[in-house]
């Protein structure tokens, strides 16, 4: 490479393993963008998780020379060993080389701001569901049935979904046709990789994850929107649900 700045543009495409990305030397991790976009300013970090589906953008400062080396560590997840396991928690390995050239071109620093789009935001009256993940196959006690419509949404309308995972394993929630932000976790605010526009976020064992939503203003009663956890295995044994936008628009 020959740039002193580095972009690469990160997917978690395992079917049930999460990353913690970080250099072995410990350098910064400038995160500008998550799965729908840019953020409205560079988040510096030494360590960025993504589960399955999500994806980031990091720009990396590089020195003439330089061999830098991107590994995935332990997770820190705190699932219990099966599900640690299982999803590679405990696992570190390297996952690419940089090989910078001897001599570098282009400027050394990023914008102070980036024209990231602004989050969903929520009425006061908003209305708000709640998702229950407490088995590997099941949202809210409900097995997964491609007749069965769960709910219907208005055109345009925003909402508050409360995830509520109460099971000993991580889920992933990703939601089809729109994107959302993330308000907390557990009442603090989310980690930087639950930043910015988002479809997928991470529920880890025994947390409490708000989400704002803004629906679409196209009403089809015959096209059917999905949400599902994006762990494929807990997928795959019916952990999904589907909703329509229908009627009048807001």
């Amino acid at each position: 490479m020959s740039t002193r700045l580095v972009r690469l543009r990160l997917l978690n495409a395992s079917s049930a393993r999460s990353y913690n990305f970080g250099f072995t030397d410990n350098r910064p991790l400038s995160v500008v963008a998550t799965d729908a976009g840019l953020l409205p300013a560079p988040v510096d970090v030494t360590r960025l998780l993504l589960s399955p589906s999500e994806r980031a953008e990091i720009v990396v400062a590089v020195r003439p020379g330089d061999r830098g080396i991107l590994r995935s560590y332990p997770t820190g997840l705190g699932g219990g060993i099966l599900p640690d396991r299982f999803a590679g928690g405990d696992d570190s390995f390297d996952i690419l080389r940089l090989a910078a050239d001897r001599r570098l071109t282009g400027p050394a620093a990023l914008p102070e701001r980036l024209p990231g789009p602004p989050p969903v935001q929520i009425p006061a009256d908003a209305p708000r569901r709640v998702f229950t993940f407490n088995h590997a196959s099941r949202i809210s006690g409900r097995h997964f049935d491609p007749g069965r419509i769960d709910f219907t949404i208005a055109p345009g309308a925003r909402e508050v979904w409360e995830l509520r995972n109460s099971s000993d394993n991580q889920h992933v929630f990703h939601v089809h046709g729109l994107s959302f932000t993330v308000l907390s976790r557990d009442g603090s605010p989310p980690p930087v990789q639950s930043a910015g526009l988002k479809d997928s976020v991470l529920l880890p064992s025994g947390t409490t994850t708000l989400i704002a939503l803004r629906f679409g203003t196209d009403a089809d009663s015959r096209a059917p929107y999905m949400f599902h956890c994006h762990v494929l295995a807990h997928e795959d044994h019916g952990m999904m649900g589907q909703f329509t936008v229908v009627g009048a628009a807001r």
